[in-house]
């Protein structure tokens, strides 16, 4: 049977991969018509739609880019060797209320007997978290909670 980490890191990546694979997928179908665009009897017209499509274009490219980056974040994070002392990028923490993963922020991961949320090290939650230990108290936007585990 695979470790909650094991899945936690896959439901990340996978998460990713999708998100990766719509957005090649937007910049395939903005290359396609930035190729079929033809030149109209009006000029002007065909070079503004041209200069809308690469402006699309390139805010799609920065997408992509993100997102990558964000792969080799959780690349980076799944060799960390984390602590069950300590709470650092790389951990799961359950707490008296919600349980976090600190890796990166992506959809909630749910199972029968989890409901996790993946927060990136920089957001406030995990920020709350980091450097605590099992039995300390975080109290975040007047929700005080109390880490009863970390993996």
């Amino acid at each position: 049977m695979r470790s909650i980490r094991d899945l936690l890191f896959d439901h990340c990546e996978n998460n990713i991969n999708f998100k990766l694979k719509n957005y090649l997928k937007i910049d395939k179908e903005l290359l396609k018509s930035l190729n079929e665009e033809t030149k109209s009897s009006s000029g002007d017209k065909y070079e503004t739609s041209r200069a809308m499509i690469q402006i699309e274009r390139e805010k799609n490219s920065k997408q992509i880019k993100e997102i990558e980056n964000l792969k080799k974040q959780l690349l980076s994070i799944k060799s960390i060797k984390v602590s069950n002392s300590k709470v650092s990028q790389g951990s799961i923490v359950y707490t008296s209320n919600s349980n976090y993963f600190i890796s990166i922020s992506c959809k909630l991961y749910e199972n029968e007997s989890n409901i996790i949320y993946c927060v990136s090290p920089k957001t406030p939650i995990a920020k709350e978290y980091l450097g605590k230990k099992v039995g300390d108290e975080v109290n975040f936007n007047n929700i005080i909670s109390i880490i009863e585990k970390i993996n």
